[in-house]
């Protein structure tokens, strides 16, 4: 799984409950295995491009995942 870095404290583990832009904004949002439920603001993929995302990932790049309708993404 991945954590994403929504409403953490920077530095901490993605385990801290600490939400610095407070509870009601939500925050323990990660990819994760499709398990087959709901999520609660989760992303959720199948075990293989799971894997191959987490390949591909190096947390020295700094990356950023971007979220949104296929529409307004592009171009």
């Amino acid at each position: 799984m991945i954590a994403i870095d929504y409403n953490r404290v920077p530095g901490r583990s993605p385990l801290d409950k600490e939400r610095p832009l407070g509870a009601e904004k939500g925050g323990g949002v990660w990819i994760h295995v499709d398990h087959g439920g709901p999520t609660q603001a989760c992303i959720t993929l199948e075990r293989e491009p799971l894997r191959r995302l987490i390949r591909a990932l190096d947390p020295a790049e700094e990356p950023v995942i971007v979220m949104g309708p296929a529409s307004d993404l592009a171009g």
